[in-house]
């Protein structure tokens, strides 16, 4: 990644006339530099500053083009308004246009690609890989894309996108690319490196997938195989590996990244069809993406927000209306919740007024429960994520935290039953609370690993996000009405 030095704002033009003087050369010593919002703060007055002469646009696309496009798509989506935004990927050469685009948030890729004209649109995304040009048109609507796929021409690069278009954008397929190195089986090295060497800019070629005369993939061979190979005669499938690890193109981007978790040492994975033939690659960037986007939904899904219809950019600093949409559903349902609670305890005001010691107790013992249910539905999702949990172990897991859930229960139990006893000298409560927390949180600790686990099994959705909630407010429901049950049935013998 290119930076700057630490130079102080009097000293800018200084350091941005020693980034011109480079030419076309990139800074690459990271020891020289440590502030990452120092260079953004540079970058971003010296574009300004471009922007604000007349007859900027030579100028700036000149300082653009010495600039990363991971540093530049950071200044140009936390520290530039829209408008510059869209001076500087017009300023920029189509190519580092398309660098920087796929880069962007999700709605900022789109105002760009929708104010551009669409030939300008079209020219950008032709140049980006395919599976990264399919992300960006997917966030299109359908008339969008049509006019953007309406200026490009009719080849092979355009055809890969429109099939990669139909495909499912959560699957295998649609993240693939298909910028793969297939070479036949009976191929020699010679040949292979010669293959190479007229190979596209895009190509991915660290490992070379050798195919039938059908297309079926039957084995593999790295690039650094292949390079200390010295006999230029060898056939291929004398060095290749016919144990390929490989995806089918259905399979679901969670089990794609999970594959990638258990053959950690792998760049790419290649994707295959039905029929065995090769039709696509997953590399590891592509896996990352898929990772942390699905890693980010489910840590804001478990506290009940949903980022459906925006990015997490939008979620920090957005419209105010979208963050209101993403956290009121699961919020209205708690309200829902808490006014039958509020109408249960309404109907006990007898037992509370006779039994307010007791009482006290309750909201302690929800807590624990709730946070309890929690824990284990937060692990529970992560093992299913990680293809952990299935229907020939689920027994297993059940007693697993069965067993986890009684040591802790025990554990507050006795601390809660000692500390009512030391504090109000009431045998029978303190008896009472011990075995009602220990009950509570092994119910709970249960509910937290089946609610999740019939989710994913029996409905077929994602279990992250739904636990969490609804076991905290079913649990508060069950609790308040059997507390209060109890301590209207057993009124004055717990004195």
């Amino acid at each position: 990644m290119m930076m700057f030095p630490p130079f102080s704002k009097k000293k800018l033009p200084t350091a941005i006339a020693e980034l011109e003087a480079l030419g076309n050369g990139k800074l690459t010593n990271p020891a020289r530099f440590s502030d990452t919002v120092h260079l953004v703060e540079q970058l971003t007055g010296r574009i300004k500053d471009l922007l604000g002469r007349h007859q900027y646009r030579y100028s700036l696309r000149q300082f653009l083009a010495k600039i990363h496009f991971a540093d530049l798509s950071e200044v140009l989506a936390t520290t530039l308004n829209t408008e510059e935004v869209l001076h500087c990927i017009e300023a920029m050469a189509p190519k580092q246009s398309a660098e920087v685009l796929v880069s962007l948030p999700r709605e900022l890729q789109r105002w760009v690609l929708v104010t551009l004209a669409p030939q300008k649109s079209s020219r950008i995304i032709r140049l980006m890989p395919a599976d990264d040009a399919v992300d960006v048109l997917q966030e299109l609507s359908s008339e969008e894309c049509r006019a953007i796929l309406g200026e490009m021409p009719v080849d092979a690069d355009t055809h890969t996108i429109h099939q990669l278009l139909i495909e499912a954008p959560d699957t295998a397929a649609g993240i693939m690319s298909t910028n793969f190195f297939g070479l036949p089986v009976d191929t020699t090295v010679g040949d292979a490196m010669d293959r190479i060497r007229q190979a596209k800019e895009n190509d991915f070629i660290y490992y070379i997938y050798l195919v039938d005369g059908e297309g079926k993939l039957v084995g593999v061979l790295s690039l650094k195989t292949l390079v200390i190979c010295m006999e230029p005669k060898t056939p291929l499938q004398e060095l290749a590996i016919f144990d390929v690890k490989q995806v089918l193109e259905s399979y679901d981007q969670e089990l794609v990244a999970s594959v990638f978790r258990k053959y950690y040492n792998l760049l790419a994975l290649p994707v295959v069809d039905l029929n065995e033939k090769l039709v696509g690659l997953i590399t590891l960037d592509d896996v990352l993406d898929v990772i942390d986007e699905e890693s980010q939904e489910d840590l804001y899904r478990s506290s009940g927000i949903t980022l459906e219809d925006m990015d997490e950019r939008h979620l920090q600093s957005g419209n105010p209306l979208l963050a209101v949409k993403a956290r009121l559903p699961w919020l209205a349902i708690t309200l829902v919740g808490q006014l039958v609670v509020s109408s249960i305890m309404s109907m006990n005001q007898d037992t509370i007024r006779s039994e307010t010691i007791a009482f006290t107790f309750l909201p302690l013992l929800c807590g624990l429960a709730g946070n309890m249910g929690t824990q284990s539905d937060t692990i529970t999702v992560r093992a299913i994520a990680l293809g952990l949990v299935s229907e020939g172990n689920v027994k297993a897991k059940i007693l697993k935290e069965l067993f986890v859930a009684l040591i802790i229960g025990s554990l507050f139990g006795f601390v809660l039953g000692t500390e009512s006893f030391w504090r109000f000298h009431q045998w029978k409560l303190s008896l009472l609370l011990a075995v009602y927390c220990l009950v509570a949180v092994c119910s709970s600790a249960v509910l937290g690993l089946l609610i999740p686990y019939f989710i994913k099994q029996k409905l077929k959705w994602d279990p992250a996000g739904v636990g969490g909630p609804f076991i905290t407010t079913t649990m508060d429901l069950s609790i308040y009405t059997s507390y209060l049950l109890l301590l209207g049935l057993l009124g004055k013998s717990l004195h």
